[in-house]
């Protein structure tokens, strides 16, 4: 079975804003669907979370080397793809539209065995998950509201990140994060996600430090990206330090970027995207 053609559909139209400080409009694509095609009419879906014209530029690249190969192979491809764009930068647009083929071969090899991927990639370890609602924190009383009515839904984990979170005072900080606890009750997980791989983040390790204090004090499950993608040494020490555990990594890419962090021991939680 052959790799006959992918294409690709940005996504548009109703893009929720992402609370960053440049606010994403709804006409803005920031994720990309692929589809690989083969020659015996099996076709995989797979995601890539950037831009539709940068994942449109990066298959005209890859082209030559995944037209005709192998589609039940989705390993080896995709290692040949990384293996052989490892000039054109690592990490950016070609690792995430490679992330995507790999994606739609692991369905395509699903279909193909009949086989759910997840047993194809090692086995099922559970049989339910717990999700979460992630939402954009606001004001204390708008915020409260709406983690009232997603709690009345059926919810029992919560995520508040971005807003005006660690842009304006400490006050503010704990109202929102005192707010959202009473909202949601104290049987349910509350994790915050300070946003700091947004533009120009303000605050640095003092500022973590004293906010995972007060986080503690409500029973955070965790504190995500509390500071800037590349302070690896103070994630470490924040990690050492913090009462309430450190999740980060969203920003990194390929599972050598996350190797040093990891070592160093930066988070509690590695986060992937």
């Amino acid at each position: 079975m052959k790799i006959r053609e992918i294409r690709s559909a940005g996504l548009v139209g109703a893009t929720p804003e992402g609370g960053w400080s440049s606010e994403l409009r709804p006409e803005d694509c920031v994720h990309t669907l692929l589809v690989v095609h083969t020659d015996q009419g099996l076709h995989g879906i797979g995601s890539v979370f950037t831009n539709d014209q940068l994942v449109q530029a990066a298959l005209r690249v890859l082209e030559p080397l995944y037209r005709g190969e192998n589609a039940l192979e989705p390993e080896r491809v995709t290692e040949k793809l990384h293996q052989n764009t490892f000039w054109l930068g690592r990490g950016g647009s070609i690792t995430h539209t490679i992330s995507g083929i790999d994606i739609a071969l692991w369905d395509i090899l699903g279909q193909a065995t009949g086989q759910p991927v997840g047993r194809l990639l090692g086995g099922r370890y559970r049989e339910r998950v717990r999700p979460y609602a992630s939402l954009l924190m606001e004001e204390p009383k708008a915020l409260a509201a709406k983690l009232q009515a997603i709690r009345a839904a059926g919810f029992r984990a919560f995520k508040i990140g971005w807003g005006p979170f660690g842009r304006k005072d400490d006050r503010l900080d704990e109202a929102i994060v005192r707010a959202a606890r009473e909202a949601v009750g104290a049987d349910c997980a509350l994790m915050v996600d300070a946003g700091a791989s947004d533009a120009f983040w303000p605050q640095g390790y003092k500022w973590a430090l004293r906010t995972a204090e007060m986080l503690a004090d409500y029973d955070v499950t965790w504190f995500e990206e509390a500071l800037v993608p590349d302070a690896m040494a103070d994630y470490v020490e924040l990690r050492r330090r913090a009462a309430v555990p450190i999740a980060g990594g969203e920003v990194l890419t390929r599972r050598q970027s996350f190797q040093p962090w990891i070592e160093a021991g930066a988070f509690d939680i590695v986060q992937t995207v």
